[in-house]
């Protein structure tokens, strides 16, 4: 997947402060600079926050979960590079982010990828049945001939979309070393992303002030110095 150069630190530090006035959901949409990130396909989204926060995390995406069995908590780390490998280039033609059709049982079902403003309509659907229901009617474009039972299709389109976009869902199996229980986690890879960004800006922040304090130099003068020259300062102030 080709992705746009990653945000300076000029435009990072203003995102995470336009970022902290919204809604918690929402922020890491913020860090892609684009007014249709609500409406990419979810796996899109996906690569893009994960290309954008590489930098800011090493390359790594950590998590940690509970387990379902004990009350160990598990950790897990991934890298960016593997789970950017299982996302589709957009050149390829059968892998592009319009509508596709799916052949079940006689029906010619015409569908689309969901996206992030689906899942955030499907959270206030209810439970998880009644939230998967909600993301397939949103997605279904057409029924030739129309389904009696769409809940019937589900599993087959569900399995359609994650062959169509890998990184829909970002999950991982562990294995507990306590009990041996396996749970799966699901990586919230919009939380990860903003949580990477309001680290890395609050690290900027405390540079800004320890050389302006030095030094007397504007926000604005100690982000144009760059990574490498403020790095250099920093080392002589005490």
């Amino acid at each position: 997947m080709t992705v746009g150069p990653p945000l300076t630190e000029v435009e990072l530090v203003h995102t995470w402060d336009s970022a902290l006035g919204r809604p918690g959901p929402g922020r890491g949409l913020l860090l892609l600079g684009r007014a249709d990130a609500d409406r990419l396909p979810v796996g899109e989204v996906t690569a893009l926050l994960l290309a954008a926060a590489a930098g800011w995390t090493g390359g790594r995406v950590a998590a940690t979960v509970d387990c379902r069995v004990c009350p160990e908590h598990l950790e897990v780390t991934l890298t960016v590079a593997d789970l950017l490998a299982a996302a589709p280039e957009r050149t390829d033609p059968d892998r592009t982010a319009g509508p596709f059709t799916l052949t079940w049982r006689g029906h010619l079902l015409t569908l689309r990828l969901p996206t992030t403003a689906d899942l955030a309509g499907a959270a206030r659907a209810g439970d998880a049945a009644a939230a998967e229901r909600w993301l397939f009617d949103a997605c279904l474009l057409d029924a030739d001939p129309p389904l009696a039972d769409p809940s019937a299709a589900l599993p087959a389109v569900s399995a359609a979309m994650a062959d169509r976009d890998p990184l829909g869902v970002v999950a991982v199996s562990l294995t507990c070393p306590s009990c041996g229980g396996t749970t799966e986690a699901l990586l919230d890879v919009p939380a990860w992303a903003w949580q990477a960004a309001d680290a890395r800006v609050r690290r900027l922040l405390d540079e800004v002030h320890r050389l302006a304090r030095a030094y007397g130099w504007s926000e604005a003068e100690v982000l144009a110095l760059g990574p490498h020259r403020r790095a250099a300062y920093l080392e002589r102030v005490p």
